[in-house]
């Protein structure tokens, strides 16, 4: 259940709109917020997290640790190129002036 809230609030979504997130990339297609409600109601009264939902979560939770690598590896790159640039930037005006 704390994965379920974890996710959500990763992606920036209450509950009930992770819970049609989670459908539509299950089943393919978009579902009525009729045919959710059952299974939302039992996750708060019951804490019973759907098949679909936890495989979603598990997805999603998976997705966000190899984009913070990914943002570690983006920022290392942007250093490594940027910094010797603007070294020799402030070198060749000094040597200018």
């Amino acid at each position: 259940m704390q994965q379920v809230y974890k996710a959500a609030a990763w992606l920036g979504v209450g509950e009930f709109q992770l819970f049609c997130d989670a459908w539509l990339t299950w089943y393919g297609e978009k579902p009525s917020e009729k045919r959710i409600e059952p299974y939302f109601v039992d996750f708060l009264r019951q804490d019973v997290v759907p098949f679909w939902v936890r495989n979603y979560v598990r997805v999603i939770l998976n997705r966000r640790d190899l984009l913070a690598a990914e943002k570690r590896r983006f920022i290392i790159g942007i250093l490594t190129y940027y910094v010797p640039l603007l070294i020799f930037f402030i070198l060749i005006v000094r040597a200018l002036l």
